[in-house]
This record gives structure tokens, C-alpha cells and sequence, in this order.
């Protein structure tokens, strides 16, 4: 058995929070779709502007992050306890929690921000739930496609030959420029027919082909000892590289006509869309770079109170939604929007890892989550 990257369950952890805080944003006024909005993104201010360009950094890299993740640790787990226990584990970590968050908690937060004054919680449940007229996937895409991918893996492993494997060796600058290229051009081919903000069972197409490479990157990882060979120089330019494109987009969009009310980057044959296709792959494989080797330096150390937070992390995920809807609901024009954002944002960091260090300790939770 090698050695525990503690450094990728930390890294798990700021993701986590780096999607409370996203979300919260939202709420405040960034473009996207979320639950119960306190700030409308219709009309064009400066705080709507910071945000939405905040959360579209994180959009760029942070789920495809999470997949990479899930995809380093999942030939690992399939190896040690082969394929049917591997399936029975991850159903039950991926498909409890999902059906909990469909059926219960994702009813309830929508119900309460939306429909507590105008009809009872059982009448929403007979029109909405048990017709699945609306199915309340929200963030548990996620772990959706967990599942989907999960499935596909097994698939191939049973297909596939032991003796298959060639050795494969860390991707160079140039190679990751080509890829970023690639991956843009995928992108923007999908979104000709599934725009962003476009969903089917909840998922996004629009965002899979990096979801995709990502996750499969990580299994790649893996299997050839990418990230102990991680080199520096390349983590570095590609940093630089990130920093570089991150202004690229809004400039981009501004003199394609977006103050004025054009904006169609979601998706079609249009220069912003094109560009915010190629935009996301160029700041993500800086961001994920530079966070994978400083992590890997500087937070690679077992701490007790870091472990607590990694051991909740999941349940985080799953229970997020409702702390941050709550404390908006019961915050609302209490603050500027973007003072309000901060607090909410941080108070609900603070409650959803409280909480759920409290709820795995139930027992029999930790099977679970």
C-alpha cells in the first residue's frame, strides 16, 4: 500500500469550500442558476460584474477538479476490492446520498425559499416530487455522474486485458497547450447543441468534455505516478499561462457587446462563445498545476483538525445548499450585497462543517459518507 496523499483529501477540503462560496456568490448576483436568489443577475452592477467573474474562474477548473480527484483514487479502490465490491461501495456512498438529496433535502430547501406561503409542503411533494415533474438534482450532478462514470469503468476493466497498460508519461507544456486547445474546440462544438445553462437530469453538457478528460487524467495519474513526477518548470509556466487568460474573457466579452446587453457566450456560433470555450482549459490547467504541486509541497502533513475537516467534506457537499439558503433567506437586506455574500459565505463554511462533523458521527454514517 503507498503512501496517503493527505495533500489531495486537503485539497478536497478547499474545493469544498471554494463551492460554498461559488454558490453564495450566486446568490448575490453572479450569472448562474442556483436555488433561492437574493440579488437578481438581470441588471449590470460592479458587484455583479466581480462576482460573475469570480465564479467563472472557479467554473473553469473546480468540478473538473473534483473529477480528476475522483478519478486518481478510483483504480486504487477497484484493485483492492474488485469489481463488485467496488460497484456495492459506491453505490452506497453515491446512490444514498443522491436519493436522499432528490427525494428529500432538495424538495425541502426549494420548497421553503419558493413555495412555504403559497401551498403546503405535502401538495408541493404530490405536484413536483412523486410526479417528478421537477427532479431536484441541484449540486448532487456531481455524484450523478459519479455514478455514470463509476459504471463505465468497471465496464472497461472487465473488457480490457491486464497486460494493456503502456506507460504513458507526464504531459509536457506543449502537449497541455494542444490538449487546452482541443478540449476549447470540443467545448464550444458541444455547446452548438447544448448551451450553458442547459441541462438534461441535471447535468450540464456544455462542461462535460473537460469533466471527461479530467476525470480519465486522473486515472491516467494514477496508473503512471504523474503527480511524483510533477516538474516545476512546467507548473510555473502554466501558471503564468492562467494568470495571462484570466482577464482575456471579460475584456473579450466587452468589446463583443456584452455591456450592452449581447451576451451569448453560452453557447452558438459567435466569437464569445468561442472564446470563453478556449478561455476555460488555458485557466484551469494552470490552476489545477499550481495547486496539485503546492499542496504536494507545503500541505502534505497529517493534522488532526485538517482530517476532521477532510472526514466532513463530503457530507459538506451534500448538505451545503441548505445552510446557504437558509442563512440567505435570513440575512436578506440586511447588508450591501457584496458585504452580505462575505457573510453569509463564511458563516455558512463555518455551520456546514459543523454539522457535519457531527452528522458522521452518527452511527453507520461513515459507511455512507
Amino acid at each position: 500500500m503507498g503512501k496517503r496523499l493527505y495533500y489531495l483529501d486537503y485539497l478536497r477540503v478547499i474545493l469544498t469550500i471554494v463551492v460554498i462560496v461559488h454558490h453564495t456568490a450566486i446568490a448575490y448576483g453572479a450569472g448562474g442558476d442556483w436555488i433561492y436568489k437574493v440579488v437578481d443577475d438581470d441588471e449590470l452592477t460592479i458587484s455583479m460584474i466581480v462576482l460573475t467573474l469570480f465564479t467563472a474562474v472557479n467554473q473553469a477548473y473546480f468540478m473538473g477538479f473534483f473529477f480528476f480527484i475522483s478519478g486518481y483514487f478510483t483504480p486504487g479502490s477497484y484493485d483492492r476490492k474488485g469489481a463488485s465490491s467496488f460497484l456495492k461501495e459506491r453505490f452506497m456512498r453515491l446512490g444514498i446520498p443522491l436519493l436522499f438529496y432528490v427525494f428529500i433535502l432538495g424538495p425541502v430547501i426549494t420548497y421553503y425559499a419558493h413555495f412555504r406561503e403559497t401551498k403546503s409542503l405535502s401538495t408541493y411533494y404530490m405536484k413536483e416530487v412523486f410526479t417528478f415533474h421537477t427532479i431536484h438534482f441541484g449540486p448532487l450532478w456531481f455524484v450523478e455522474t459519479l455514478i455514470y462514470f463509476t459504471i463505465l469503468y468497471v465496464i472497461i476493466r472487465k473488457l480490457m486485458k491486464q497486460n494493456t497498460v503502456l506507460k504513458i508519461n507526464p504531459p509536457t507544456s506543449l502537449r497541455l497547450f494542444v490538449t487546452a486547445i482541443l478540449l476549447g474546440i470540443t467545448a464550444f462544438l458541444v455547446r452548438l447543441v447544448y448551451p450553458v445553462g442547459e441541462s438534461f437530469l441535471g447535468l450540464q453538457f456544455g462542461y462535460f468534455p473537460s469533466y471527461i478528460l479530467l476525470f480519465i487524467v486522473g486515472i491516467i495519474a494514477k496508473r503512471h505516478n504523474w503527480l511524483e513526477l510533477i516538474n516545476k518548470k512546467v507548473v510555473k509556466r502554466w501558471q503564468l499561462i492562467s494568470i495571462i487568460t484570466i482577464p482575456v474573457l471579460p475584456i473579450a466579452l466587452i468589446a463583443n457587446g456584452a455591456l450592452d446587453g449581447g451576451l451569448e457566450f453560452e453557447g452558438g456560433i459567435n466569437v464569445q462563445a468561442l472564446v470563453y470555450a478556449l478561455w476555460e482549459p488555458f485557466v484551469a490547467i494552470g490552476l489545477i498545476l499550481g495547486f496539485l504541486s503546492y499542496f504536494k509541497e507545503h500541505i502534505n502533513n497529517p493534522s488532526s483538525f485538517k482530517n476532521i475537516l477532510s472526514q466532513a467534506a463530503y457530507t459538506v457537499y451534500i448538505i451545503h445548499p441548505a445552510i446557504i439558503v437558509g442563512l440567505s433567506l435570513l440575512f436578506h437586506g440586511t447588508f450591501y450585497p457584496m458585504i452580505e455574500w462575505i457573510i453569509v459565505s463564511c458563516l455558512a463554511i463555518i455551520l456546514c462543517f459543523f454539522i457535519s462533523s457531527l452528522i458522521i458521527k452518527i452511527p453507520g454514517m461513515k459507511k455512507i459518507l
